[in-house]
């Protein structure tokens, strides 16, 4: 530890949570009597058997390894007196089976009842950067062997702190759940990633491949914290015997859930996402050329064949080639025509659709309501919109004056846009259903 560290005062502290980031805090419990009392190799197990006795406490069970998976069918869970844990702690060759204490209550804000750990409190304190109003849950976790937790999150802010032994946390910020494949919302484990970590299926979960691309670790050593905060994603490897000691507390984002605003925060999410997701599946960026003004494009009495570019002119060749396979009742591999609208600039298509609207009117009807695949609609109006960016009104006003006039009615033209454009959003919030939520829409 450096010797200038310092722990963070309370304000410095706000400003850690709000900035939503991890962060270790070196060395902090290294006052509190537990830090002497609690080490198994001065006589800290025989000290946590004297002071705690006898009350039940819940231990995780697994017969097949040592990684504990949020899914209560994959473990089982007994009841035991706390000193009987202790003793298994003290004799770990005598068991086959791996016990995990994980979150067992010290103390439990507004509870009626004694936490059957409440003795353990004389021996920790709060950190003096945590708000003791606001923290309502302190747990001890506690690993007589090596041990591993599954991929989950939790729906608090956590401050985790190491009394004895070593912890590594591997974390990931809440946007990388798409890599971690979080369970279905509706389950009873849905803050924890479908994935065996341990050996996982790529052909099932191919995204997971990348999960540490987006992941970092950190190193918590006895005597240290750290701060994990709500909705980040952790993996914990835990030394044997070690145990922590863990503060949590709720966001001031969760504090305003459950109120008549949910549903609307819940729609402003999702549609949040869903734009990003749409982005995403585009592969959609703003063209170079965005900053030349439109307003000098040839008029549409003027432009012809002739006056296009090579590139334009091939454009034009491979829209006009796409429509006829349409209109015929076929369909073009690798949707040509998305290409078109995501390769070209906005200067040129609109160059090439004026020109469809001299020489090829039918063309360019058949374009819109026969030939757009829903990557193509959405692709489009993105075109329509840095067109309307980049153009005078003016200008603009009489480009879509020209464009719907090979319509016999332009409101069938916008319909078929617009349900081509909804089967797209539709398949991209499938999309980040299945990668957020862990559900499926259809």
């Amino acid at each position: 530890m450096a010797e200038n560290w310092r722990p963070p005062s309370r304000d410095e502290f706000r400003e850690m949570e709000a900035r939503n980031i991890p962060v270790v805090f070196p060395g902090i419990l290294r006052q509190w009597p537990a830090f002497e009392r609690w080490n198994p190799a001065t006589g800290g197990v025989e000290h946590l058997k004297e002071i705690v006795g006898e009350p039940l406490v819940q231990a995780m069970v697994s017969s097949d390894g040592s990684t504990f998976f949020g899914d209560i069918r994959s473990h089982e869970r007994v009841a035991l007196p706390f000193r009987e844990y202790l003793d298994m702690v003290l004799s770990p060759g005598e068991h086959n089976d791996h016990f995990y204490l994980a979150q067992v209550p010290i103390r439990v804000k507004d509870s009626t009842e004694k936490p059957p750990l409440a003795s353990l409190e004389s021996e920790i304190s709060l950190p003096e950067f945590l708000d003791e109003d606001a923290v309502s849950n302190i747990n001890l976790w506690m690993s007589s062997t090596s041990s591993r937790s599954s991929i989950h999150y939790d729906p608090y802010h956590n401050v985790l702190g190491v009394v004895t032994g070593q912890k590594k946390v591997t974390l990931w910020p809440p946007d990388a759940a798409p890599y971690l494949y979080p369970k279905p919302l509706y389950g009873e484990a849905s803050n924890h990633s479908e994935v065996n970590f341990v050996e996982p299926d790529y052909q099932k979960y191919p995204r997971f491949r990348d999960a540490s691309k987006h992941s970092r670790v950190l190193v918590v050593d006895a005597g240290s914290a750290v701060f994990i905060p709500e909705g980040w994603f952790h993996q914990v490897d835990s030394a044997a015997l070690t145990i922590a000691v863990n503060f949590w507390w709720a966001s001031k984002q969760s504090c305003a859930f459950d109120s008549p605003m949910d549903a609307y925060y819940l729609r402003r999410i999702l549609v949040s996402l869903l734009d990003a997701e749409k982005r995403s599946m585009l592969g959609w960026n703003p063209h170079v050329d965005v900053e030349i003004d439109l307003d000098d494009v040839q008029g549409a009495e003027d432009l012809t064949v002739n006056s296009l570019s090579p590139l334009e002119t091939k454009q034009l060749h491979v829209i006009l080639s796409c429509v006829a396979v349409a209109v015929n009742n076929g369909n073009c591999e690798d949707d040509p025509i998305a290409s078109v609208f995501l390769n070209t600039s906005p200067r040129s298509l609109r160059r090439i659709f004026l020109t469809m609207v001299t020489t090829f009117p039918r063309s360019l009807e058949a374009l819109v309501l026969h030939a757009l695949s829903p990557v193509a609609a959405e692709l489009l109006t993105k075109q329509f919109e840095e067109m309307d960016s980049i153009a005078s009104e003016a200008s603009q006003a009489e480009f879509y004056k020209r464009f719907y006039s090979v319509f016999d009615d332009s409101s069938v033209a916008m319909a078929a846009l617009l349900d081509r454009k909804e089967a797209f959003a539709s398949k991209a919030l499938d999309s980040v259903m299945e990668k957020f939520l862990g559900c499926k829409l259809h």
